[in-house]
């Protein structure tokens, strides 16, 4: 039986707080957790954890939790948006997670997703990578806002506000957010700018 074999070129990184929830093997990670893995294999997620088991960083051990596709979680969603999770960093309630995705029009779509079957999950840095010169990658730092500014940000992209024609309007973004449409628009202003400036520096 012939194998197929698909090939495509990615270069649009992003990088995601995720906070877990209950049911995510993840959740094994905590003050103690020096690194982690995680690797879907038959609908089953599967995450080893190595844990300092002094806390002096003397004696390591290695933890092995898994969570079937009865209750899916993060590691799940990567795979339907046909992404390679690869954890960069842990954090004593959740983990960042680096991605390469398939465009940058699917952002926002996997961070719906990972929000579904997490606690908390805050897209933290977007990078445009046009060669292999760390120079020529463009990278968008979006811990630079606020939670407020991204959140809205987040909606308005989401919902099609920045579509042609756009699919909704500040008025209705506005009123999902408990705002007046003024403080939306200065909102989206800032976040703008946040993006643009660093996209597009003097």
């Amino acid at each position: 039986m012939a194998v197929q074999k698909h090939s495509e070129a990615r270069t649009t990184k992003a990088v995601l707080e995720i906070r877990p929830s209950e049911r995510c093997p993840l959740t094994t990670t905590g003050e103690d957790v020096i690194d982690a893995q995680m690797l879907l294999a038959n609908d089953v997620c599967h995450c080893e954890f190595m844990v300092d088991t002094t806390g002096t960083d003397g004696d390591i051990s290695v933890e092995h939790s898994s969570q079937d596709h009865d209750h899916p979680c993060s590691c799940h969603v990567f795979a339907e948006f046909d992404c390679v999770p690869t954890i960069v960093g842990v954090e004593p309630d959740g983990v960042v997670v680096s991605a390469y995705l398939p465009g940058h029009d699917v952002i926002w779509e996997l961070v719906s997703a990972l929000k579904e079957v997490s606690e908390r999950v805050v897209l933290r840095k977007i990078i445009e990578e046009q060669g292999t010169s760390a120079e020529r990658a463009r990278t968008v730092d979006l811990e630079s806002m606020t939670d407020k500014q991204r959140q809205a940000l987040e909606l308005a992209v989401e919902h099609g506000y920045y579509d042609q024609p756009s699919e909704i309007s500040l008025s209705e973004i506005a009123s999902e957010l408990d705002i007046s449409k003024q403080a939306l628009s200065q909102r989206l202003a800032t976040a703008e700018r946040r993006v643009f400036t660093q996209l597009f520096p003097e």
